[in-house]
């Protein structure tokens, strides 16, 4: 008798451990202080069940916990540039990575460099110690992507983009590479008194990748001129992979969720709501479409 209770005791907080698992949706934002965790942090805001936000290395580190289904994570942010560039390793990649909400953005590409530098376009940057980010962040593969496309041969510095703001203060490096859609928090928290300035990105040879954008004086404290520069498109994408129903109704109520708060959020969510289309025909990918869970 009591190896029978011992028994139910141990299903019981197995089913228990199970049902802690289930009962919320992993949504992997990026970077703590990044766009993506704040636009994350909205739709949880809004939704009307649990929702889980992690921070992430970045693109290229979601791309690999969402393939390799780490922790449950089903639903991430991703820039297109790291999907394509992926697929190109991966032809298959379509037959489970869907687009999932009808949501898009652009990531700004921002240089940053310190005042008075005299480093003020990409040509500037020639010979010059620039981190671009690690391996992990799809800053890494903007950043390649620039340099190859415009031959600007300036030297790769492998860095977080949130550690290089030191690194530059200190001399380290010449400039440093951020990815992230406009105001970025962790941009602005530096404060009006940061010594630092944002690069003009002009090159014929990314306007077929990506779109051509201006960051406006005054987006951050620090910023007194205006700049153009490109952006990335950014999606939300999930892994349908061996998905079980469970995860079907938290993708359709997470879809349901967003698609009605969208005005709210671009009223008084993070900024770059207000950039957000609902249609873009420059992605190119499968998407998913909530469906009836049958049981």
């Amino acid at each position: 008798m009591r190896k029978f209770s011992k028994f139910i005791a141990i299903i019981a907080l197995f089913l228990m451990g199970a049902n802690t698992l289930n009962a919320q949706l992993n949504f992997l934002s990026g970077l703590e202080g990044g766009t993506y965790q704040a636009l994350a942090n909205d739709i949880k805001g809004a939704s009307k069940q649990e929702i889980n936000v992690l921070t992430s290395q970045g693109s290229v580190d979601n791309y690999k916990r969402l393939i390799n289904d780490d922790n449950n994570i089903y639903v991430t942010f991703l820039q297109y540039d790291v999907l394509l560039a992926n697929e190109l390793q991966n032809p298959d990649l379509r037959k489970n990575i869907r687009v999932l909400l009808p949501m898009f953005l652009d990531e700004e590409i921002q240089i940053i460099t310190k005042k008075g530098s005299g480093i003020e376009n990409l040509k500037d940057l020639r010979g010059k110690k620039v981190a671009v980010g690690t391996r992990e962040q799809g800053t890494f593969v903007t950043a390649q992507t620039i340099k190859q496309r415009t031959q600007t041969a300036w030297i790769d510095v492998v860095m977080n983009s949130n550690d290089a703001y030191k690194a530059l203060l200190k001399g380290d490096i010449d400039a440093y590479f951020y990815v992230g859609g406009v105001p970025v928090a962790s941009l602005v928290a530096l404060g009006k008194d940061a010594p630092i300035q944002l690069v003009n990105i002009k090159s014929k040879a990314l306007s077929d990748i990506y779109t051509s954008k201006k960051i406006r004086k005054g987006t951050y404290p620090w910023q007194t001129t205006t700049v153009k520069t490109f952006a990335v498109p950014t999606i939300v994408a999930v892994n349908i992979k061996d998905m079980s129903k469970d995860t079907q109704r938290k993708l359709n109520q997470l879809l349901k969720d967003t698609e009605k708060g969208l005005k709210g959020f671009q009223k008084t969510g993070h900024p770059k709501w207000k950039d957000v289309s609902t249609r873009n025909q420059a992605i190119d990918w499968p998407f998913y479409y909530m469906r009836p869970v049958v049981d």
